[in-house]
């Protein structure tokens, strides 16, 4: 992966950041469609309500999972922390 600015190869430490706020973001849709009753995913799988919560915790999960990464990784060695 590249930033816009310099063309630089993004860090592990980024991509694991990048990959944490991805799946935090589908375990919010997941949640609010379980909330909602709906038995549908946001890409129109029918997995149940049950399912939409099982994905939000796992979504969960791998989001804690990749900012724990990221922040092994030492956020001091990438660009975000400049």
């Amino acid at each position: 992966m590249y930033n816009d600015q310099k063309r630089v190869p993004m860090s592990r430490a980024e991509t694991a950041l990048f990959l944490s706020g991805l799946f935090f973001g589908g375990a919010i849709d997941h949640a609010i469609l379980a909330l909602l009753h709906s038995e549908r995913t946001p890409y129109g799988a029918r997995v149940g309500i049950r399912g939409n919560w099982t994905f939000a915790g796992l979504d969960f999960v791998i989001a804690v999972l990749g900012y724990v990464l990221y922040r092994q990784l030492g956020p001091r060695s990438n660009m975000l922390s400049r």
